[in-house]
């Protein structure tokens, strides 16, 4: 089992399999049970200007990770990968960076209707139809001297391209756009690299290390 927190350009892998070291570069790797748990408990270079990706192994993906969302501000979000009659998916263009529509569950509200609220307001379209199991992604910030956690619930959504895409400019959406696989490769480097992994998944992009 593995798990991802990304943090600035970097990420954070919990596993209980070492043989995923070997696949990518990191800045620093800790094995040792008692580093492990001292990480978890204060896990400062998620909010910090650390350079590089941090591995850590442990028999207990769940519990290591539990006990960085109890030494954190969570914060629940919901989204949606939104695919079209064609494959394409729907992308949003934000403060430089092509990304996804989502955005903060608001207190009693279901997660699932959060996620196709956030789309419809975002983007303007409507959806015809929700996916029911989610996808789970971890993102860590500081805000206002605050360590934040998000915790963004992606559900695979389906709507019409004969729609017209209305980005929502209050929140710094300045383009909208159906796009392709060939087009999602090409411009990759553009994409934050949590919604690069989700589309890699979605698109069968082929990695490298």
């Amino acid at each position: 089992m593995k798990t991802f927190i990304y943090f600035a350009n970097h990420y954070l892998l919990i596993t209980d399999n070492k043989i995923n070291f070997k696949a990518d570069k990191f800045g620093f790797i800790l094995t040792e049970p008692e580093k492990v748990v001292e990480f978890t408990e204060h896990p400062r270079p998620l909010f910090s200007n650390f350079e590089g990706n941090i591995g850590l192994y442990a028999e207990d993906v769940e519990a290591c990770l539990e006990t960085i969302i109890r030494n954190t501000e969570t914060i629940v979000a919901a989204g949606g990968i939104v695919e079209n009659d064609q494959g394409e998916v729907l992308t949003i263009f934000r403060k430089g960076f092509w990304d996804m529509p989502k955005g903060k569950v608001e207190e009693g509200e279901k997660i699932i209707t959060a996620a196709e609220r956030e789309v419809e307001e975002e983007t303007g379209i409507k959806i015809s139809s929700v996916g029911e199991s989610p996808r789970i992604t971890y993102h860590s910030y500081s805000i206002k001297r605050k360590d934040c956690l998000k915790e963004t619930f992606w559900y695979k959504m389906k709507a019409s391209a004969n729609q017209k895409l209305i980005p929502q400019t209050e929140e710094d959406i300045t383009e909208i756009k159906w796009m392709k696989k060939s087009e999602y490769v090409k411009k990759k480097e553009f994409f934050y690299p949590l919604i690069a992994a989700l589309l890699d998944d979605y698109f069968e992009v082929e990695k490298f290390s």
